[in-house]
This record gives structure tokens, C-alpha cells and sequence, in this order.
């Protein structure tokens, strides 16, 4: 989980960075920016009746993969479309943050299910400590966001003090903004769904297995 949100959260903030070059240079437009901040604020309210029931019925590991699969997909299809429009890559950018907002909703639902398995191994119960450690995963996803953007739209070749870019930093800007974050979104599916254990399964057997250790500790 500590590898899934570092990674999530520094590519969905790199997003964010990479867009102002993206609409200002590749498409030549900021008014479309405004429209994808308010789409991601949007996207919010749309899966927000949707998690409960949907995570009731197939668990938290499986929607919060599905989540990250659905991100993927979606930068993924804008870097292989063949010359993708502002419409249609804000079209597909509501796909994909609708995606990652299923996964960012029960983010912190899955510490519960790792400090209960903590107790399970180890017979303690330390939620401020798993708590804790968790979200300074996520500070450090903050700080590397800003960070790895900067680096990222400098080797590609972006120079402040043109007024033009060339057609190659240009083509850099727009893999920055699809490319990148579809791979991440993709690391971040394959650590959660292969690499983390508490699938919905194993997480109701650890809710028995839990009472029955507190039993026999009494």
C-alpha cells in the first residue's frame, strides 16, 4: 500500500503540473484547463454513490485495482490515438479521473484492513503507527510531484524563454501528460492487484480469525 500511494499520488499531482504546459503549448488553449479542474472535481460526485454498494460486493483490493486499471487505460488510449483533439483528450481525462478518484475515495479504508492484518500477525494493535506511516507516504508522493514535473518538462526540452517550442518538446509535453501517468497508474494496478494479499476473501476470514485471537487473549 505504501508503494501503491506513493506512486498514485505523485503521478496524479505530476498531472496537474504537466497539464499547464500540455493545454498552453500542445493545444494552444487554457480555457480547457479550467474545464478538466472542474471535470475532476466532478468525477468525485459521480463515484461517490457508487463506492459503497461497489465495494461492499466485490471488496476494496478489487475496486481500488479496477480504479487504477481504468486510469491506465484511459492515458494510455490518448498517447496511442493517433491525433488526439482537446476534445476528445478531455473526454478520455474524465475516464481516467474517474478512475483514479475510485481509488483516491478508499484509499484510507485500506489502512484499516492493514493495521487489523498487522494484529492479526503480530498480535498488536498500532493504528496511530500504521496511520502515521501512511501518510507520510503520501507527503513524500506530494514532494516528489512537484519536483520529478520540473525535472520532466526540462529534459524534455522545454525553455521558458521561447515563445514557441519546437515540434519535439512539444511531442515531450504530450507524452509527460499520457504516457507517464497511464505506466504509473499501470505499476499501481499490478503492485495492488498481484502484491497486496487482503482481498475481499482473505479480509472477512481476518475479521473471524481477529475476534478469535481477542477471545483467547482474554
Amino acid at each position: 500500500m505504501l508503494v501503491v500511494s506513493l506512486v498514485f499520488m505523485a503521478t496524479m499531482l505530476m498531472i496537474g503540473v504537466v497539464n499547464v504546459y500540455l493545454f498552453k503549448n500542445y493545444f494552444g488553449t487554457t480555457a480547457a484547463l479550467s474545464i478538466v479542474g472542474f471535470i475532476q472535481t466532478a468525477t468525485v460526485f459521480i463515484a461517490m454513490p457508487i463506492i459503497e454498494p461497489a465495494v461492499a460486493r466485490f471488496g476494496k483490493k478489487e475496486i481500488g485495482s479496477a480504479g487504477l486499471l481504468i486510469a491506465a487505460v484511459a492515458y494510455l488510449s490518448l498517447y496511442v490515438l493517433p491525433g488526439v483533439s482537446v476534445t476528445l483528450f478531455v473526454s478520455l481525462t474524465v475516464v481516467g479521473m474517474f478512475g483514479m478518484n475510485i481509488f483516491n475515495m478508499i484509499t484510507w479504508a485500506f489502512v484499516t484492513d492493514v493495521t487489523d492484518y498487522h494484529e492479526y500477525l503480530t498480535g498488536m494493535r498500532e493504528d496511530g503507527t500504521v496511520y502515521s506511516i501512511y501518510s507520510f507516504s503520501r507527503k513524500i508522493g506530494q514532494a516528489l510531484a512537484g519536483g520529478l514535473a520540473g525535472f520532466a518538462i526540462t529534459a524534455v526540452g522545454y525553455d521558458v524563454t521561447k515563445g514557441t517550442q519546437s515540434q519535439d518538446v512539444l511531442d515531450g509535453i504530450y507524452s509527460l501528460a499520457t504516457l507517464i501517468p497511464g505506466l504509473l497508474f499501470l505499476l499501481g494496478f499490478f503492485v495492488l492487484a498481484f502484491f497486496y494479499p487482503l482481498n475481499k476473501k482473505r479480509t472477512n476470514q481476518l475479521v473471524i480469525d481477529l475476534e478469535k485471537n481477542r477471545e483467547a487473549n482474554q
